[in-house]
């Protein structure tokens, strides 16, 4: 009896020095897909927890309407996730609480890092700031959809610069025909397409040291620009300041309008609409040496409070790799991939769509991650831009509470 009580001591403590070589890290992933049904990244977590056997990735999926509510109120209370797929202009807001964790240093070791298109490092960081706080994943940029057949019935050219694009939007107006030669989106939404040509035109929100800088004589003069479209030259629809997506795409579609602004999500409505009769080009520019357009990257992040962080790491790293990368970006729920090894594959640079937008990520610009960008897009903009386009207010007004919306929150 005694012999058998010291075997089965002997046994627990030989089975409780095992437990930590057997213990698995629970890393907690939150995200939100716009198809949920797709359950592509279902099966790749599924495939990194079978090959990672001390590591288990557990994911949530939250609607995005909710998703930033539901991540401040978790982190708040202690709780919440571990890994996070993020928006790029929440960075500020959870930055300046303390929220983020540094990646610099993980990304430093990570053999991968080169193979990310250099100029998508910057969505993951606070101006003013090197350290990155988002590995970058997804991304979409803006390009300039045309009627081609208006185009070459026209003997115009696909526009390159503001100047083209004024020729060619003036050349196709015809009000007594309903026809107009650009699709302006000053309603929900639009924040998107205006900065796209602000920052074609050579403003910029803020200046290389984080300065809000969107009110600057060159801001106020682009976007001049931009309300003349409307008010001045009158090539856009009279709708136009309260033209929203679903407007702006129908009429492009029903052939009201001949130039729009928006990006590859709408590449597929827009060909089984009008077929090769569509064209994509860069969004056109003030000075061609100085080309830019709009992005918005879905990144990841890690947060502070997470006590698993190097498992969380070797997650997101692992999802941002060549095989996983390309699979995400293909699936319903993909845009572009951030990946070199990935854009330079046939099914991306052989789609003109695709083409035009990964080219564009070498001089895309982002939104900053100022803690008041969420503010200024769900009202601010919007308000102040459709009292510029009705004359209410000038072009310097509108921009001053751009700005101090940003400041303020």
């Amino acid at each position: 009896m005694r012999r058998k009580v010291l075997f089965i001591g002997v046994f627990a403590v030989v089975f409780l020095m095992m437990v930590p070589a057997f213990a698995q890290e629970v890393v907690k992933y939150w995200m939100w897909l716009d198809d949920p049904t797709d359950r592509t990244v279902w099966e790749m977590v599924e495939e990194f927890n079978t090959a990672n056997p001390e590591i288990k990735v557990e994911i949530e999926n939250i609607p995005l309407k909710d998703y930033h509510d539901k991540l401040v109120t978790a982190l708040s209370a202690g709780a919440g996730p571990d890994v996070a797929r993020f928006k790029d202009w929440w960075l500020g807001e959870f930055h300046e609480a303390g929220l983020l964790e540094p990646l610099s240093e993980y990304i430093a070791n990570w053999p991968g890092k080169n193979d990310v298109i250099p100029n998508l490092w910057n969505t993951g960081k606070i101006p003013g700031e090197e350290e990155i706080y988002m590995m970058p994943h997804q991304f979409i940029t803006f390009y300039l959809y045309y009627r081609k057949d208006w185009f070459q019935e026209a003997g115009l050219k696909p526009p390159v610069t503001f100047d083209d694009f004024l020729k060619a939007a003036q050349t196709l107006t015809d009000p007594e025909a309903n026809r107009y030669g650009f699709g302006l989106r000053g309603g929900s939404g639009g924040q998107d397409q205006w900065l796209a040509f602000m920052v074609a035109g050579g403003a910029r929100v803020v200046d290389e040291t984080g300065n809000i800088v969107i009110n600057s004589e060159k801001a106020v003069a682009v976007n001049q620009w931009y309300i003349d479209l409307y008010r001045k030259y009158k090539v856009a629809p009279p709708s136009a300041p309260t033209d929203d997506y679903a407007r702006i795409t129908g009429a492009f579609k029903a052939g009201i309008t001949a130039m729009i602004a928006h990006h590859v999500g709408s590449s597929v409505i827009m060909t089984e609409a009008l077929g090769d009769k569509v064209g994509v080009t860069h969004i056109p520019v003030a000075d061609p040496a100085n080309p830019a357009t709009m992005a918005t990257m879905s990144g990841n992040v890690i947060f502070a409070t997470s006590k698993v962080k190097d498992a969380a790491f070797k997650f997101l790293s692992w999802i941002t790799e060549t095989e996983q990368m390309d699979r995400w970006s293909r699936s319903r729920n993909g845009q572009l991939p951030v990946l070199k090894s990935v854009a330079v594959m046939d099914y991306y640079n052989q789609n003109e769509f695709f083409r035009i937008s990964l080219e564009a990520a070498d001089f895309a610009i982002t939104w900053p991650p100022l803690p008041g960008v969420g503010y200024v897009a769900a009202s601010v903009w919007q308000v102040n831009m459709q009292r510029a386009l009705l004359g209410e207010i000038s072009s310097k007004e509108m921009l001053d509470a751009v700005a101090e919306a940003l400041k303020e929150r």
